[in-house]
């Protein structure tokens, strides 16, 4: 039972492949190539998953949802469209049983243990193939939103030592946090005297945000940058003063030409 099962994996793998791609165009038509030796890969371990003893079977099976739920993840499929999957190699592996017993002429009680066998076997299949695809998944997912999140901080050097931070858009707890990281690494990294800080794309921020804002002014000011901001607009005038933020440590300026006129003044004194 266990080498028919075995025997006709490449045919069970090209039949799924078949349907998904019918199923899922756009998603998994383009992956073929790379889903079905994971097909066949998964009806072989079926096949011999009804030879193993316990522990054996389940160590395979969590070695092989590691490994294949991983890379499933990674090559851009979905939970559900793999999920849809289990029934057909439930419906082709019982097949084969039902075939065999009858070709064999098992007892119902060795029927129903080869059944009960394939039914726990597909249940291990599903959840250690699970867990680590939607951990893949939910790692690629953080990576994404770090990238996009660091092309939302867009440095722009206007001059030697002088740089200007252009804010647009809503910034949350999370985007504040990865701009104080970009911003002490591009200070550093350009051997910035000046930073502006332009928030007139900025519509509003709530009291965290505000708060991590000026701790990043103030963690510029540690490693000797001198921080101005400009565009304030009155929505976020009235949180900084609700807060009771002391802002007589850092410039401000109503729009980013008066701070760049502010600072190539400075520029000219040094000089």
């Amino acid at each position: 039972m266990s080498q028919k099962i075995i025997g006709g994996s490449g045919e069970l793998a090209e039949r799924i492949t078949y349907e998904q791609n019918i199923k899922y165009p756009e998603q998994l038509s383009s992956l073929s190539d790379d889903l079905l030796p994971l097909r066949i890969e998964l009806v072989t371990l079926y096949g011999r998953a009804l030879t193993m003893k316990e522990e054996e079977r389940t160590e395979q099976i969590a070695k092989w949802g590691e490994e294949t739920g991983t890379k499933c993840a990674t090559l851009g499929t979905t939970l559900d469209t793999m999920l849809n999957e289990v029934p057909h190699y439930r419906d082709f592996i019982g097949e084969v049983v039902k075939e065999e017993a009858k070709a064999k002429q098992l007892s119902l009680e060795e029927f129903y243990h080869i059944i009960s066998l394939l039914d726990s076997t597909v249940n291990q299949v599903v959840y250690y193939f699970t867990l680590p695809f939607l951990r893949q998944y939910d790692t690629l997912e953080k990576q994404s939103r770090m990238a996009l999140m660091e092309l939302s901080v867009p440095v722009v050097p206007i001059a030697e030592g002088l740089a200007v931070l252009p804010l647009v858009g809503n910034i949350d707890t999370y985007r504040a946090q990865i701009l104080m990281e970009q911003a002490l690494q591009h200070a550093s990294r350009l051997q910035l005297s000046y930073f502006i800080f332009d928030l007139s794309g900025v519509p509003v921020i709530d009291t965290a945000v505000a708060q991590q804002l000026f701790h990043i002014v103030q963690a510029l000011k540690l490693i000797g940058v001198d921080t101005k901001i400009s565009g304030i607009r009155p929505e976020i005038a009235q949180t900084i003063i609700g807060l009771g933020i002391d802002l007589s440590y850092v410039m401000t300026f109503s729009n980013l030409r008066q701070a760049l006129k502010y600072i190539g003044f400075t520029y000219t004194k040094k000089v």
